[in-house]
């Protein structure tokens, strides 16, 4: 049992659940665009409370065809489930060199923890 403590930066996105795939998304490319590479979190709330995430495997589809429907150029970022204080949670690793990135064909870029 890992013991994790979730904070939101310039590289590190928190999303209490997958309702929230489109913001996700953006965010992803606003960390490529300044960093190349980021993480984003599901089933953790903007403070860092572990909530969980219900995950199927059309979940972690969904996940992965939103961003390879809605990021230019394409990405394949690692998509993996994991287990804090007994919650199921998402992990969403990515990285890339093609600047710029594009969500949803606008560019983003990020500013702290903002897009």
């Amino acid at each position: 049992m890992v013991e994790m403590a979730f904070r939101e930066s310039e590289t590190v996105e928190l999303k209490k659940s997958t309702s929230e795939l489109k913001e996700a998304v953006i965010s992803i490319a606003a960390m490529l665009n300044k960093h190349g590479k980021g993480k984003v979190y599901f089933g953790v709330r903007n403070d860092g409370t572990v909530i969980g995430q219900g995950v199927s495997d059309s979940t972690l589809r969904d996940i992965s065809k939103a961003i390879s429907d809605n990021i230019e150029p394409k990405i394949y970022p690692e998509i993996r489930e994991f287990e804090v204080n007994g919650k199921t949670c998402i992990e969403v690793e990515f990285s890339g060199s093609e600047t710029p990135y594009f969500a949803f064909g606008r560019a983003y870029t990020r500013v702290g923890t903002e897009k």
